[in-house]
């Protein structure tokens, strides 16, 4: 029974430490993952993760768009590739979709998070 216990609790510590590095870095990662999640958080419609991913100007400009921004995206018919240039704090990604059209997305790092913002 003590084995048992011990090895639920190492477990249960390891699940709680694997959570907490993800926590950490929630929106983490690269600036083309992040631009990646806003795409999946915008064709779902998911305003809580477009607030995580975004500064809040762009979150509000982002659900003014709606149910328009999800038709612009999937008439793009899908990202096919990014590229990112990272300079400190702050990093454009170029999204190229399937259509042959491409975007730039302006990020900054708050908090240690990289978030898409609108560029003033």
């Amino acid at each position: 029974m003590k084995k048992f216990l011990l090895i639920v609790g190492l477990i249960s510590i390891m699940l709680i430490i694997g959570m907490a590095i993800i926590g950490c870095g929630g929106s983490g990662g690269s600036p083309s993952s992040v631009v990646r999640q806003l795409h999946t958080a915008i064709e779902k419609g998911d305003s809580r993760a477009i607030g995580q991913l975004t500064t809040p100007e762009a979150a509000e400009m982002i659900t003014m768009f709606g149910e328009k921004g999800r038709g612009m995206i999937a008439e793009k018919g899908g990202i096919e590739r990014t590229e990112e240039t990272i300079d400190g704090d702050t990093a454009v990604v170029t999204v190229y979709y399937k259509d042959g059209d491409s975007d730039n997305y302006s990020l900054v790092k708050i908090n240690g998070r990289w978030r898409v913002t609108i560029e003033k």
